[in-house]
């Protein structure tokens, strides 16, 4: 065995469901390694996989226990006898020059209670959606759109029960990652963050951002939609007004003729009868 677990675990017991070979157990003070069962996950690994989810740092290389990679290999074949290990197997002798995958960050390293998880890629923010202005014969009957904004996907604040005195607390998103030890200000007693957790966790922000996305394109469609319905209209309207209006021209201008030519004006010539009136 390469690996131990020094006296500064914090028993948060993020390690023991990360083993393959289920090394790891609890001991009278802090959790152990047996030797008999350490591999150092060569096989399954590129990185030991307790020592990359230690909040604390406290799974380290055994300086007076120093193994070689066949050996290491050699136990892990017989510890599982059902798996077929290929020339190409797992091991950190070949990546990662034995460091862990996600290595831990200074913040973890200052402040052992709370470790930061590694920050996803933040989901981009619910942006404002401009209608159509003015500018396009609107005239002002519908402002620009404005639509709220959501925060970023790892800034979200979840509310967690401690399970031992039953107070609340608020943890961001970005902490709910799997390993991550969180500590209840309260009475101190951590819960380490399992994949399930995480998993939904996640699916619910993502299926809840998707279909604000989704909804709010969907609104959108339909406000063009209906400001497009509304300037069709507008120009039928303002099309059958005009011609109405042409209409109401022609009448008055055929008014002033008519009036005007039947005027009875002074010295105008008065027409001649016949000789015999009633003919």
């Amino acid at each position: 065995m390469a690996t131990m677990i020094t006296s500064d675990c914090i028993n948060c017991g993020a390690c023991e469901p990360e083993c393959p070979n289920n090394a790891i157990s609890q001991g009278e003070e802090i959790y152990v390694i047996d030797p008999l069962l350490c591999t150092e996950c060569v096989g399954f690994h590129d990185y030991e996989a307790c020592a990359a989810v230690c909040p604390v740092d406290c799974c380290v290389t055994d300086p007076n226990n120093v193994e070689a990679e066949e050996i290491l290999i050699a136990r892990a074949r017989a510890l599982h006898r059902d798996v077929n290990f290929a020339d190409a197997f797992e091991s950190r002798f070949r990546k990662g020059a034995g460091k862990p995958a996600p290595a831990a960050s200074p913040a973890q390293k200052a402040e052992p209670p709370r470790a930061p998880a590694p920050v996803a890629t933040p989901a981009p923010r619910a942006q404002p959606v401009p209608a159509a202005s003015p500018a396009d014969g609107l005239d002002g009957v519908d402002g620009p759109l404005s639509f709220l904004e959501l925060p970023l996907l790892d800034a979200w604040e979840i509310q967690v029960c401690c399970f031992k005195c039953g107070e609340r607390y608020a943890e961001p998103a970005r902490h709910f990652s799997i390993g991550n030890v969180l500590w209840c200000p309260r009475c101190y007693k951590s819960m380490v963050v399992k994949d399930n957790l995480n998993f939904r966790i996640r699916t619910a922000l993502k299926e809840f951002y998707d279909r604000w996305q989704r909804e709010q394109a969907e609104f959108q469609a339909m406000r063009q939609r209906e400001l497009l319905e509304f300037k069709e209209r507008r120009a039928r309207e303002l099309k059958d007004f005009e011609a109405h209006q042409r209409e109401e021209l022609a009448q008055i201008k055929a008014c002033l003729l008519e009036i005007s030519e039947s005027y009875d004006a002074p010295g105008k010539p008065a027409k001649k009868g016949s000789l015999f009136g009633w003919i």
